[in-house]
């Protein structure tokens, strides 16, 4: 959107000597509403993620809570120390939960350049690989040589 806006704005002069103002605003707004589309569904996308990744976060802190709770009540036993599950493991566990977390969402932002990558480098490798239509050196034959005359008259 930003180049059919810049592309009007530099050539306004010739823009207005055509008389081509309403027609330039219609391919604005037009342009306008395609962006407008992308971002929608773009940040519905984010909120998504967002929504899903704080489920997940506060869906482990109460499995881990749960779980530990059911450990101490049970009266489980650590087999390296000998020792019965207290809180103390219970919040060593949480912890720990806490710190894979931040490391996933300082990576998220790693990840979201990545895809971005691979998509541009698909489309880079798509406009490398496209066979053009027209293929001069390739239609013509070994029998069609082009044949040049000295005669050019001005």
């Amino acid at each position: 959107m930003g180049g059919v806006a810049e592309e009007t704005l530099t050539a306004i002069k010739v823009v207005a000597s055509f008389g081509r103002e309403e027609k330039e605003l219609e391919k604005f707004v037009t342009w306008s509403l395609r962006t407008l589309k992308v971002a929608k569904r773009s940040q519905k996308m984010m909120s998504f993620m967002v929504g899903l990744m704080k489920f997940c976060i506060f869906f482990f802190y109460t499995f881990a809570l749960l779980i530990g709770t059911v450990f101490m009540l049970n009266g489980h036993i650590i087999k390296k120390t000998g020792e019965v599950i207290g809180p103390r493991e219970v919040l060593i566990v949480v912890i720990a939960l806490i710190t894979g977390f931040i490391g996933l969402i300082a990576a998220l932002p790693n990840i979201q350049t990545i895809s971005a990558a691979r998509v541009q480098g698909k489309l880079i490798f798509d406009v490398i690989d496209r066979v053009p239509e027209i293929r001069s050196h390739e239609s013509s034959s070994s029998d069609d040589k082009l044949v040049l005359k000295s005669h050019i008259a001005f």
